[in-house]
């Protein structure tokens, strides 16, 4: 399963100003398979319930889906993921083009 994915996220912290390169679980990408799934993971687990949406503790999560950037086709979306201020639950939107591709890539 390590082929399909870098096995690394970066966290950017904008109010910090500080960018860290963070291993990943290989058991969270085989439960639940990269993009959608594992934003919801990341944010179940490190933002509290009661955190307001537009604080800093809040995150934005931009992630590529676990075959994006392989030969599959149809399988190059952007997923984004927060903490909707309308409605305090997890939001998140999908869009496709290149940007997910280049991410991956990017490594």
């Amino acid at each position: 399963m390590r082929y399909a994915e870098t096995g690394f996220n970066l966290e950017i912290d904008l109010s910090r100003r500080n960018i860290e390169r963070v291993a990943t679980d290989p058991k969270d990408t085989e439960l639940y398979l990269g993009g959608l799934g594992t934003n919801a993971k990341i944010l179940w687990d490190r933002v509290p319930p009661e955190v307001e949406p537009f604080s800093p503790d809040n995150l934005l999560i931009f992630s590529a889906g676990l075959l994006c950037g392989t030969p599959a086709t149809g399988c190059n979306r952007t997923i984004v993921s927060t903490i909707s201020p309308q409605t305090q639950l997890m939001a998140f939107s999908m869009m496709g083009g290149f940007f997910a591709p280049e991410l991956k890539h990017a490594g």
